[in-house]
């Protein structure tokens, strides 16, 4: 256990919760108070983690994938990028209709539909969550600003550019990979950590440019 503790910068607490809660599977017992921890579950225990902190992941989320029967940890990301349904957008703990969402964020419902019209929010099976009313929120202050609906627009348009060439390269290299696991998660990386980083980065340097050229400009 120290050494597994060591290589995955885990608490022994968590492991053992991991154990208990079914997410990883019960260490060999050769004779009493002797538990063989072998490499598997340094995988496992980086697979469990990967989810938890891309993907806000539940405990319930996480046994969903990983107790399904086409699912294999050696094939985690991969299986992952097949199961993303479970993870994306899954917190269905209240679910709204369009007309209740619309009264939740005070806008009509004609604005709801506007915006799902216009690529801004997702109209799922099912209904509407949290995450939902978050965005409509967000986007009905923005809208008020000068050039904040210009701003969901080129959002909506670069995201279908991007996506098309994403969703393309994907099939590509996933078809063509001779290690469809690892080829996954780099995937996956660049969506979830590559790809907002450079959007971030760009925003920040040039608000930092844009603010210091308002600094040195004349005031009237």
């Amino acid at each position: 256990m120290r050494d597994l503790v060591s290589k995955t910068n885990t608490p022994k607490s968590t492991i053992l919760f991991y154990i208990k809660e079914g997410l990883l599977p019960e260490p060999k017992k050769p004779k009493p108070n002797v538990h063989i921890y072998d490499e598997r579950f340094v995988y496992m225990i980086e697979f469990i983690k990967y989810l938890q902190k891309n993907f806000d992941a539940s405990i319930n989320q996480i046994k969903q994938i990983i107790q399904s029967s086409s699912f294999d940890f050696s094939k985690g990301y991969e299986n992952l990028i097949e199961n993303l349904d479970i993870l994306m957008f899954a917190n269905r703990d209240k679910v709204y209709t369009k007309e209740e969402l619309a009264k939740e964020a005070g806008v009509e419902k004609e604005e709801v539909q506007k915006l799902i019209d216009n690529g801004v929010l997702l109209n799922r099976d099912g209904g509407f969550i949290d995450i939902d009313l978050e965005i409509l929120k967000v986007a009905t202050k923005l809208k008020v600003l000068d050039g904040g609906e210009k701003l969901l627009r080129e959002y909506v348009e670069s995201a279908k550019r991007l996506s098309e060439i994403e969703s393309n390269l994907a099939i590509k290299s996933l078809k063509s990979s001779k290690d469809k696991n690892q080829t996954s998660k780099l995937l996956l990386d660049t969506a979830l950590l590559l790809k907002p980083y450079i959007f971030d980065s760009m925003l920040f340097k040039s608000f930092q440019q844009k603010r210091i050229q308002n600094e040195k400009s004349p005031k009237n």
